[in-house]
């Protein structure tokens, strides 16, 4: 599960938006009075959850939300990206828009795990390091989540296209080299 919850500050605002582990979260929350339970997030959120920090100032107007489709364990999610992390040798300041597929499924999980002990190349990357928020103009204190993922950069991804996801495939408009997605042509991966 993922949800987005807005936050502001003034005329400042943002949004966490929260992958949720939500079989396990419900294991530990048995008995009959689940529904009256209170779990801290210390005791749960770090292990069972990805929380992301989304500062709305840095969107452009027209481009769509971040956390743009769920279904099923996978997450269609974009942000902007350093080309440095992804093209060696182009300078900080060139950043662009990118499109993600954060699958958190954990048969995805074991595998891209296996893969890895394997050394064989996957397509995208296994991500297990705890993500840590520093407390600051929204956060009043630290937030640290570590549910593991695979990550999946989608290609030609602009900020105004919609991400759509079914339980096999992604959707999402054709980048056209010049000009404005072409009407009614998609990109389509096949999850198979």
């Amino acid at each position: 599960m993922a949800l987005s919850i807005p936050l502001a500050t003034g005329v400042e605002k943002a949004r966490l938006d929260i992958a949720i582990d939500v079989a396990t979260l419900l294991s530990i929350a048995h008995g009959e009075h689940a529904a009256d339970c209170m779990l801290p997030w210390n005791e749960w959120g770090p292990k069972m959850s990805r929380v992301f920090l989304v500062n709305d100032t840095l969107r452009a107007s027209g481009d769509v939300e971040p956390l743009q489709d769920v279904e099923g364990y996978r997450v269609a999610y974009s942000a902007n990206v350093d080309c440095q992390a992804i093209c060696a040798g182009i300078s900080e300041e060139h950043s662009h828009p990118a499109a993600f597929i954060l699958d958190f499924n954990p048969a995805s999980i074991r595998w891209a795990r296996e893969e890895a002990r394997a050394c064989r190349r996957i397509h995208g990357a296994l991500v297990t390091e705890a993500s840590v928020l520093r407390p600051g103009r929204f956060l009043a204190e630290e937030v640290i989540s570590s549910l593991p993922y695979t990550r999946t950069m989608l290609a030609g991804y602009l900020p105004q296209h919609q991400i759509r996801l079914s339980p096999d495939e992604v959707i999402y408009p054709v980048n056209a080299l010049q000009g404005p997605p072409l009407p009614n042509l998609h990109n389509v991966y096949s999850f198979a």
